[in-house]
């Protein structure tokens, strides 16, 4: 099968077994019962808006919820932007980043938390499109294609997903598959001009 490639199943991002959970955040039950429990003490809106935590620090809410859930696809997203912004901080004062260190003792990175959801839930969709976005804005743009088209594969009607394809390959240079892709995103309703006026500036659209 097409999911032939694991997340390393590497301890350095510690085991799934947590005091609440892990719970599934595609589930419907976990969703309505057991979400709104860690989301109002944990992943508030400042939480989701990387301003401050609610409880604690607020990369040790992230942490928290994505303990409970692994695969929470808003947090993941809120946890990749966490991590590009710190890590970009420390770029800027010209030292090496040192993640802080989770409860259960692994480094609290971006990329524990893709490797822990697609340990939990190896065929969640979002999971590999919302670990594609990150690959993609740290630069790693043919991994991020590799997630992309893993998602593909389990959501062919995602428009989301369409899109983020689209920019990838546009990034690439390959302007056919953009196009392609931006017409389906489109098509699927997707909201946000972007893609296509990019497309426009360089003699691509219609």
């Amino acid at each position: 099968g097409f999911l032939a490639m694991p997340a390393c199943a590497d301890p350095l991002c510690g085991s799934l077994k947590n005091h609440y959970g892990p719970f599934d955040y595609t589930n419907v039950d976990d969703y309505k019962n057991r979400l709104p429990i860690v989301e109002s003490y944990h992943f508030t809106l400042e939480v989701e808006s990387l301003i401050r935590g609610k409880s604690g620090a607020l990369w040790a809410e992230l942490d928290y919820t994505l303990r409970a859930f692994p695969n929470h696809h808003r947090a993941l997203y809120a946890m990749l932007r966490y991590d590009i912004r710190e890590r970009q901080k420390s770029q800027q004062i010209n030292r090496p980043y040192q993640p802080p260190v989770s409860e259960r003792g692994f480094p609290v990175t971006a990329a524990c938390y893709f490797d822990r959801a697609l340990r939990w839930r190896p065929n969640d969709p979002n999971v590999h499109l919302i670990y594609g976005i990150y690959l993609q804005r740290t630069g790693k743009l043919d991994q991020a294609l590799e997630r992309y088209k893993i998602s593909e594969k389990l959501q062919p009607n995602s428009a989301d997903l369409q899109y983020n394809l689209g920019l990838a390959y546009f990034q690439k240079k390959d302007y056919m598959l953009a196009k392609q892709h931006a017409r389906r995103a489109y098509q699927l309703g997707y909201p946000l001009p972007g893609l296509r006026n990019q497309l426009k500036r360089v003699g691509q659209w219609p």
